[in-house]
This record gives structure tokens, C-alpha cells and sequence, in this order.
């Protein structure tokens, strides 16, 4: 989704209208990750996937670094 911002504005109350764009990406394959639900690995591996695709949807760059991991680095 894209012209979000323009709807709430950082600092503001009240939302206004404006137009979104809602843009679909391919459809992503987890099949070979069913039943894994219990495994931190392929838990990791599906959400490298969905964020690979929406990173290919939105134009931003894929970059593999979690909240955990950075906020150690400090």
C-alpha cells in the first residue's frame, strides 16, 4: 500500500482523504514449509520469503537484519 502517509500524517489526529494504491504481488509458494510451524528455522524461512516479495512489490531493498540481531549490535 502506498499514500498511506497521506491519509495520517506523522502528528496527526484526524485522517483525511486521499487516494491509495493497493498493489498485489505474485503469489508466494509455502507449501514446502507446512507442518513446520514448530521450527524456528522454517518460521525464519517463511518470513524471508514474504518479505523478499513484498520487497520486490515495493521497490525497497531486502535487507536480512531482525530487531533482535540489531538491537544487540547496539
Amino acid at each position: 500500500m502506498s499514500g498511506t502517509d497521506r491519509v495520517l500524517a506523522p502528528g496527526r489526529v484526524l485522517p483525511r482523504p486521499a487516494k491509495v494504491k493497493v498493489t498485489f504481488g505474485k503469489p508466494v509458494d509455502l507449501s514446502l514449509h507446512e507442518g513446520s510451524v514448530a521450527d524456528a528455522g522454517a518460521r525464519r524461512a517463511v518470513s524471508d520469503l514474504i518479505v523478499r516479495a513484498i520487497a520486490e512489490v515495493s521497490g525497497q531493498e531486502y535487507v536480512p537484519v531482525y530487531a533482535a540481531s540489531a538491537k544487540t549490535r547496539g
